[in-house]
């Protein structure tokens, strides 16, 4: 079969609508999309640096470097300070007028106070064990009344053993080693954080 012949055989072909070639154009302006704009330049002749000026400029960085460093170091070991243990320059330079020797004891004032500090710890160790003792005694009975209370009548028992809110504030006379101070003010428990801030 020769050209011709395919060429009068395909004169007659009619393509359909359907596969019939689409127009390029858009037909609506949403189908155009802008894109940033791009300049360009010439690139930029490197230039050429000394190599010694390069040395310098990594001898300061490293000198830089190890001075922060340092200064890190010497902030670092630096405690928080406590002003109450602080002494006033005033008081640094007054340490010769203030300083004092202590004072020498007679031997029959040593032997007064040992025989003082012996007789007031009996004392003490015998109030002691008595106030344990008396303790020991007290709570025996509380609980042989409450067992047989509960024998009696658990309802009883249950109300018994329900904390007495009335008991508070308590008020106790006791011994003390000291006098009292005249005119000290009990605080009241409301207090006000006067601590300083501190930044290392």
């Amino acid at each position: 079969m020769n050209i011709t012949g395919l060429i009068a055989k395909f004169s007659n072909v009619r393509i359909s609508s359907v596969y019939q070639l689409r127009s390029l154009v858009p037909t609506t302006y949403s189908a155009f999309h802008t894109s940033a704009q791009l300049n360009a330049e010439p690139l930029k002749k490197k230039k050429r640096v000394d190599p010694a000026v390069l040395r310098m400029r990594e001898e300061r960085r490293k000198r830089k470097l190890e001075k922060g460093i340092r200064q890190l170091k010497k902030h670092g070991k630096k405690l928080k300070p406590i002003d109450e243990m602080e002494v006033p320059p005033t008081l640094q330079r007054e340490i010769s007028k203030r300083r004092r020797g202590a004072p020498v004891l007679t031997y029959e004032t040593c032997q007064e106070r040992a025989a003082l500090q012996r007789a007031w710890t009996t004392y003490r160790q015998q109030m002691h064990r008595c106030e344990a003792s008396m303790i020991e005694r007290v709570v025996a009975a509380q609980s042989r009344a409450l067992e047989e209370l509960y024998n009696e009548s658990p309802e009883l028992y249950q109300a018994a053993i329900q904390p007495d809110h009335t008991l508070l504030p308590f008020c106790l006379k006791a011994i003390v080693e000291t006098p009292p101070i005249k005119g000290y003010e009990v605080p009241d428990g409301l207090y006000e954080d006067t601590t300083k801030k501190w930044r290392p």
